[in-house]
């Protein structure tokens, strides 16, 4: 495999960012910076995971009495009435809480006066490293500025290098991020409730802010940064403004840390210890940074282009390529790599989840205020974190999880008299409280199941039967005991689930009712994708509680829910139905697509275990693609390449990634939520000036590239599944698999040739899947292979080569 770490993990642009969404995102999965790349005006702003405001912790009002309400209404054709009953009801006893909102830190900025033209601008973005830098020359001399942040030490540090610097005074400040860069909908400007005061002294910029809206009223945060000059003339000062000028200096550099929710005074003088304490070099802290960043993303890798030369075009470039409708390889290369990189930046063992955003924002009311939603966003982030071994940042969004269990247990007691957990399909940080009253918000009742999928895939990756038995088993029946007192049976003993949601879709007609434009009724009976959802939990939980003996008394009614689950069923016109009640019917233009769940990011129905039900599931998703295209989104595109994938489709998952780079990707490869040009592809939402920036496609395109290349159950890996033919030459290093066995692959299709190496953590039997037979010929596409513990297995499959599999 080549060696990937020059050009193909790093971007390049020929222009600064124009605003901060065009800037490059850094991060170490807490804290985040985007410097613009601008040369004598540079912003760097700067985030802090865990700076939200306005959010309103609710007391939530006992309304399980209105469950049979609710059913009843459904059951008599009353479903707008039933549509609003929790709606009304939360908005007007209790007190209603609210979503937090997740604001900018601060932003670091630079400026000096410009006396001369520059030339030979770019800015790079180097993902192995975690490193952005820009770089330009003045008068023939060469000018340099690095910027990231550490892993190692939790700070922003930048530097400034070149002749620029000794010949110029730099003025550096912290301050409020710029009104004007925000993105609002509710005007052009948003005054925040903070108050934001700085100073400057010595070496040190400080910076405090506290809080003045009602809820966090006097909660405080903040940012201690020092500078650092070099040169025999170096001089620095504080002005009168607030700022640190800079003089006669050969470089300098800045260090900045973040405090949260501390008492300020207190809190600088430890920002400004642990900063005194750090390596006063700038190469230093960079080392120590890259030697905790780089074998993480490093340890997983693909070539696309199988071009030892590709890597090197810039953003710009590539962009344009892909508008004029052919995306280069080289693109989705770097988006496969930025999308892994993403992740890393954005989330940690210890941090919150990765938002809709990431970490990266610069509004104040940013869209859905960047709240963590599970229903699918949330999850498409860490879709591609296991295959990529990404396993420690799947543990901290259980961990975010699990620390909230008794507001999801009130949630489930005060709303439906049900014991368990109810997680609200939305939330953010401050509680789990159901804090968002929206129609079906209330009423989406997966939301804990379905994050069971993504905690039972972190077992199965990783092989820990330890998390298994003391944190995940418990989990799982939390959700269980809701499910028993949720669930009811109707007199043949199927299982009914009424209120049920498709999470933010509704039916064509409710009980025969046409849905006002307005006001869509979201509430139904027995729901495809809550259907799906409770058999793969109550198959996991039953299969391990009875293989540990644990929670016997509970294992029959179990068994009863999950034998008595309906039935798939498929519409007139062949697609699966995405509500298993006949009195209603499906709506296919819409984004979502919750009720192909059983084939992805669910395991239960494939082509070879369900032969005449799974062709029903390739129909509803075409259905999308065709009568709903202009309700599709950029995060749906994603998530259509991820089950075409599935599905051994690669032709349709390309086509699926090449729309979405063609409609939905920004300058920085950002993706957003729909068109930002309007071409009449997506839907046409804008919030302000612009369509939202939604982090999930980034993350969802890497997911969908794993998934062409490397599919697996436990005992099963299949080794390009879905290889579409522009992929004709690549490799793939570091997959892992729920096999317990990390794949290493390289290929070519013209003549085809395969290799792939197999590590397992176990002594154990697999099988392994070749190719479909358009690769390998009929009745070679299936082997058995016995594998050791620690010991690499390398195979060589040339179908011209008359033994077929060599071994070595």
């Amino acid at each position: 495999m080549r060696d990937l770490k020059a050009k193909s993990s790093v971007l390049t642009m020929t222009q600064p960012a124009g605003w901060w969404r065009d800037a490059f995102p850094l991060g170490n999965g807490c804290l985040g910076a985007m410097p613009y790349g601008r040369l004598y005006d540079e912003r760097v702003l700067l985030n802090q995971e865990r700076l939200w405001y306005a959010g309103i912790r609710p007391e939530l009002p006992e309304l399980s009495g209105l469950l049979q309400e609710c059913r009843q209404l459904i059951d008599a054709g009353k479903s707008l009435e039933a549509n609003e009953l929790y709606t009304g009801a939360l908005q007007t006893q209790g007190r209603p809480g609210q979503c937090a909102r997740y604001h900018p830190a601060a932003d670091l900025r630079l400026r000096a006066t410009c006396e001369s033209r520059f030339r030979d601008y770019s800015r790079e973005l180097d993902l192995s490293r975690g490193r952005s830098q820009t770089l330009w020359t003045c008068e023939g001399a060469p000018q340099q500025r690095d910027c990231f942040v550490s892993r190692a030490d939790d700070c922003v540090v930048l530097r400034q290098v070149g002749s620029e610097v000794a010949a110029r005074d730099w003025r550096l400040n912290l301050e409020m991020h710029e009104f004007a860069d925000a993105l609002t909908t509710e005007g052009d400007r948003m005054e925040p409730p903070i108050d934001f005061e700085a100073s400057a002294g010595g070496a040190w910029m400080i910076a405090r802010a506290r809080y003045t809206d009602p809820v966090y009223a006097g909660a405080e945060y903040g940012l201690v940064a020092k500078v650092s000059v070099q040169g025999p003339n170096a001089r620095i000062h504080a002005d009168d403004g607030g700022s640190l000028v800079v003089s006669g200096a050969e470089r300098f550099t800045v260090v900045t840390k973040v405090f949260v929710y501390e008492d300020a005074a207190p809190a600088v003088e430890r920002l400004k210890a642990e900063i005194d304490a750090l390596p006063a070099d700038f190469d230093d802290l960079l080392e120590r940074h890259i030697a905790l960043h780089q074998p993480r993303f490093e340890a997983c890798r693909v070539d696309l282009t199988g071009d030892p030369e590709a890597g090197a075009t810039s953003n710009e470039r590539l962009l344009l390529d892909a508008y004029s409708g052919d995306m280069p390889l080289e693109l989705l290369q770097k988006m496969t790599d930025y999308g892994r990189y993403l992740l890393i930046a954005s989330s940690s063992r210890d941090s919150v989840p990765s938002n809709l955003q990431g970490i990266w924002n610069g509004d104040y009311a940013p869209p859905w205020d960047c709240f963590f939603m599970i229903n699918e966003n949330l999850l498409m982030n860490y879709w591609q974190a296991l295959s990529g071994g990404l396993d420690e940042e799947v543990l901290g969004v259980f961990n975010f999880f699990a620390s909230n269990l008794d507001d999801y247990r009130e949630n489930a007691k005060r709303l439906y008299g049900c014991r368990g957990i109810f997680i609200p399909a939305l939330s953010s940080p401050e509680t789990g409280l159901l804090a968002h009253a929206g129609s079906w918000i209330a009423n989406w009742i997966s939301g804990a199941g379905c994050l069971c999928q993504l905690f039972y895939d972190y077992y199965l990756f990783t092989g820990d039967e330890a998390f298994l038995r003391a944190r995940l088993l418990p989990f799982m029946r939390e959700v269980a005991l809701f499910y028993e007192d949720y669930f009811t049976f109707d007199a043949s003993g199927q299982v009914v689930i009424s209120p049920s949601t498709s999470p933010e879709n509704w039916p064509k007609e409710a009980c025969g009712i046409e849905s006002p434009t307005a006001i869509h009724p979201r509430l139904t009976v027995n729901a495809t994708m809550d259907v799906a959802i409770a058999k793969e939990l109550l198959g996991n939980l039953l299969r391990h509680a009875q293989e540990l003996s644990v929670y016997a008394e509970h294992w029959e009614h179990w068994e009863c829910m999950h034998a008595g689950l309906p039935a798939y069923s498929v519409n007139e016109d062949g697609a699966i139905r995405e509500w298993l009640d006949p009195r209603f019917s499906d709506n296919y233009e819409h984004r979502h697509l919750s009720h192909i769940y059983p084939v992805f990011p669910g395991f239960e129905v494939d082509a070879e275990s369900h032969p005449n039900l799974f062709p029903a599931f390739k129909v509803a998703v075409e259905k999308r693609a065709t009568v709903g295209l202009k309700d599709q989104t950029g995060w749906s595109f994603a998530h259509m390449a991820n089950i075409h994938a599935r599905m051994g489709e690669g032709e349709a998952a390309m086509e699926c990634l090449e729309t979405m780079a063609q409609t939905c990707v920004g300058k920085n490869l950002f993706t957003y939520h729909n068109d930002y040009r309007g071409s009449g592809i997506t839907i046409n939402w804008r919030f302000g000036r612009s369509a939202p920036f939604q982090i999930d496609a980034n993350m969802g395109l890497t997911a969908a590239v794993y998934e062409m290349l490397v599919q697996s159950v436990p005992g099963l890996i299949r080794l390009l599944p879905a290889l579409p033919e522009r992929l004709g030459r690549g490799s793939a290093h570091g997959l892992r698999t729920r096999a317990g066995v990390t794949v290493d692959l390289e290929w070519q299709l013209q003549p085809f040739i395969l290799k792939a190496r197999f590590l397992s953590s176990t002594n154990q039997t697999i099988q392994v899947h070749l190719p479909t037979a358009r690769l390998a010929p009929q009745g070679l596409e299936t082997l058995e292979l016995e594998l050791k513990a620690g010991q690499t297995l390398e195979q060589t499959w040339n179908p011209e080569n008359a033994k077929a599999f060599i071994h070595s």
